[in-house]
């Protein structure tokens, strides 16, 4: 696994670093490129506004799925390997289970 990944896009500004430690202990990781949810809450954070709709079209473990699901944005993947796929939905099924105080209203 690398330490380190760059990304390109097209919006103005300068380049911006995420810095974490490696996720997961050994077989916890189990798509090639992986990243951590961490990362995708970071860019959401920093890029998207509420209302966005937000479209992975290469889903590969769904952390930026779960991140979308808990910054309460719309989202939509996919993912053409179909054992990435199955594993992807569970975890994101998995995710999506869970209740939040937020979602009682608390």
């Amino acid at each position: 696994m690398a330490m380190a990944e760059y990304a390109w896009n097209s919006i103005p500004g300068n380049a911006k670093i995420f810095r974490m430690a490696p996720m997961g202990k050994p077989g916890e990781r189990w798509h090639p490129t992986q990243k951590p949810v961490a990362l995708y809450t970071w860019l959401l954070k920093l890029y998207a506004k509420p209302g966005y709709k937000i479209l992975d079209t290469h889903v590969g473990s769904a952390s930026s799925l779960i991140a979308c699901h808990r910054a309460g944005l719309e989202y939509w993947g996919f993912e053409i390997d179909e054992i990435y796929y199955e594993k992807a939905r569970a975890r994101l099924d998995r995710e999506t289970a869970q209740v939040s105080m937020l979602d009682l209203g608390i």
